[in-house]
């Protein structure tokens, strides 16, 4: 082999690998999601204002809260999940209310609340207490049976906790569990507009 032929290898090598990494990334066709094994984890949407210095997570007046953009982008991400079939799911939510009204206006079903996929804030704690409890939980997700889909919002910490750049409001990743604090990124749910 030459020097020449082996350049030629090495160049059609390295352009072929953004083509994978985007189709590794490309968006998930939702529907499949019935199929069991997918867990999604979404951003919240737009949220307006700002929190507190003395915020109450059981206050929103005193949070960031989804506004009439936040709201149009939720409607987009549920219609999405409806053409696709998906009328309902288990909802799990951050505890604040931005991520709890992304979750009510997705109308997959009822909300469950879950602390470890809350965003960081000093008066929660330690962030590294905070960063440990949310990979336990992403470590300890199972792949869910066929049917309704598991679906977490969350916020940007999620996703950078896992190493990985936060999408845009509303936007998301498909998971499939692999019992680390790292699962398996089958896909992306792009931020709507």
């Amino acid at each position: 082999m030459t020097a020449t032929t082996l350049k030629a290898g090495l160049f059609a090598l390295l352009l072929a690998l953004p083509a994978q990494a985007a189709e590794a990334a490309a968006e998930f066709d939702l529907a499949k999601l019935q199929d069991g094994g997918y867990i999604v984890l979404l951003r919240h949407v737009t949220a307006g204002g700002s929190d507190s210095d003395d915020f109450d997570l059981k206050d929103c007046r005193t949070q960031r809260q989804v506004g009439a953009s936040g709201s149009a982008e939720a409607a987009a991400l549920a219609a999405r999940f409806k053409a696709a079939g998906i009328a309902q799911a288990q909802v799990v939510s951050s505890q604040w209310c931005r991520a709890l009204q992304t979750a009510e206006l997705l109308g997959l079903g009822p909300v469950t609340q879950e602390p470890a996929l809350n965003y960081y804030h000093w008066r929660l704690g330690d962030e590294q207490a905070m960063n440990e409890t949310l990979s336990r939980y992403l470590a300890g997700l199972e792949a869910p049976p066929p049917g309704p889909p598991l679906v977490l919002v969350s916020h940007s910490t999620a996703f950078t906790v896992m190493g990985l750049e936060a999408p845009g409001a509303g936007g998301g990743l498909v998971l499939r569990p692999n019992g680390t604090a790292k699962p398996d990124i089958v896909g992306e749910i792009s931020a709507p507009e």
